[in-house]
C-alpha cells in the first residue's frame, strides 16, 4: 500500500491543493447554520495547510445558498489569515461589471491580496437569466466582453471602454486592489473562451463532472496559443476519503445521486426552454451517477492518492480543489484531515 506523502515537488511539481466550498444547506429551512458550517470547513482547510478555498455562486437554489458571493468572501477574509480565497465563479452576464470590480477590489484589499477571481456564464439555468433580466442567448458574448472590462477596471484608472454591452469613459474604481494584477480564470471550455484566456493570460477552470479527455483536449488547445504566463489550471473534483473504501463510497453516494438527479432535471428544463446549451460545457452523459462517481476522488487514502496522481499525469501541473461529497460537515472535515495527512501541503 503506497501512502507516502504526495509531494508538490519533483514528480508532482507545481501541483496545488485547495477546497471547493458550495455553502450547502441540505436540511433546507433557515440557512444560518449551513453558512456557519461552511465557514468552519474553510477554516479547517486553512489549518490543514490547503492553499486555496474557492466559493460557488448559485442563485434561487435552496440547497446551495451562496448567491451573495462577495459578502461570503469578505466574511472569509476576516475569518482566515493565509488561505487564498477564490470565486468559482462570478456570473458576469447577470452582473454589473463596475460593481463586480468594486467588490473584488474591496475583498482583495481587506484580505491582504488573497483574492482569486473566477468568472463564468451561468450555465443552462433559464430562471437565472429571466429573473436578472438578461437574454441567455447573449451570455457568452457578455462574459467575454465583461471579462475584458473587468480586467481593465482592476488594473487601470480612467478606463475608456467601447463594447457592445458596456461603454464607459474615464471611469476608475476605488478602493484599488492590493494585488497589482488579480489573477482571473474563465470557468468555460468553449473555443472562444479558450482563445480569449490564452490571449489575455487568464486561467481556465474545469468542472467537477468534466471528463479527463475533454479537459486534456481543452488544455492542449489553450497551451498551444498561450501568449504569456497564466494562472494554473484549476480543476474541481468531488471527494471523500475514509479509512475503508466502502465507507467512503457509502458516504458520497447520497450526494452524487442527488447531484445527478438535479443536473438531469436542469438539463431537461433547459431543453424544454429551447436551449441546447451543455451544462458547464460538459456532455449530458457525464452527469450520470456512475460517471460522476468514476470522475470523483472517492475511496481510501491509497485510492484517492492514485486518482490524484492520475490527474497530474493526464493534465500536468494544476490546482486541484476538492469538493467534499457528504452531507455531514463533520465527516467532510474528517475526510479532508485524512487526505491532508498524505499530501505534502508545506510547499504550496
Amino acid at each position: 500500500m503506497n501512502t507516502e506523502p504526495l509531494s508538490t515537488s519533483a514528480d508532482q511539481q507545481a501541483m496545488r491543493f485547495g477546497l471547493f466550498a458550495n455553502f450547502e444547506n441540505p436540511g433546507g429551512g433557515f440557512c444560518a447554520e449551513a453558512l456557519r458550517e461552511s465557514v468552519l470547513t474553510v477554516q479547517h482547510a486553512e489549518r490543514l495547510g490547503f492553499a486555496e478555498a474557492w466559493i460557488t455562486e448559485h442563485h434561487f437554489n435552496p440547497f446551495s445558498v451562496s448567491a451573495a458571493i462577495f459578502p461570503l468572501l469578505s466574511y472569509l477574509a476576516a475569518a482566515t489569515t493565509t488561505i487564498r480565497l477564490g470565486s468559482a465563479a462570478v456570473l458576469l452576464p447577470i452582473r454589473d461589471i463596475l460593481q463586480v470590480a468594486e467588490d473584488a477590489a474591496t475583498v482583495d484589499a481587506l484580505s491582504g491580496g488573497r483574492l482569486l477571481l473566477g468568472v463564468a456564464r451561468g450555465g443552462p439555468f433559464p430562471l437565472q437569466f429571466q429573473h436578472f433580466g438578461v437574454d441567455q442567448a447573449t451570455s457568452r458574448e457578455r462574459l467575454l466582453e465583461g471579462a475584458l472590462l473587468l480586467e481593465k477596471l482592476l488594473t487601470e484608472e480612467n478606463v475608456d471602454f467601447d463594447g457592445r454591452y458596456y461603454r464607459y469613459q474615464q471611469v476608475s474604481i476605488y478602493p484599488r486592489p492590493r494585488q497589482s494584477r488579480i489573477p482571473i480564470w474563465l470557468a468555460a471550455l468553449s473555443p472562444e473562451s479558450i482563445a480569449l484566456a490564452a490571449t489575455r493570460g487568464y486561467g481556465l477552470m474545469g468542472a467537477s463532472a468534466a471528463p479527463v479527455e475533454k479537459l486534456h483536449t481543452a488544455l492542449a488547445a489553450y497551451r498551444a496559443r498561450a501568449a504569456r504566463t497564466a494562472p494554473p489550471f484549476v480543476l474541481s473534483r468531488y471527494f471523500f476519503c475514509a479509512e475503508h473504501r466502502r465507507a467512503a463510497i457509502d458516504a458520497a453516494l447520497p450526494f452524487v445521486r442527488d447531484f445527478a438527479r438535479n443536473m438531469g432535471a436542469a438539463i431537461q428544463r433547459a431543453a424544454q426552454s429551447g436551449s441546447a446549451e451543455l451544462p458547464f460545457g460538459v456532455e449530458a452523459e457525464a452527469f450520470a451517477e456512475e460517471r460522476i462517481l468514476a470522475n470523483a476522488i472517492v475511496g481510501d487514502a491509497e485510492e484517492c492518492l492514485d486518482k490524484i496522481r492520475a490527474l497530474h499525469d493526464a493534465l500536468g501541473p494544476h490546482t486541484l480543489i476538492l469538493k467534499p461529497a457528504s452531507y455531514d460537515p463533520l465527516a467532510n472535515r474528517a475526510a479532508l484531515s485524512l487526505i491532508a495527512g498524505h499530501l505534502d501541503l508545506t510547499t504550496v
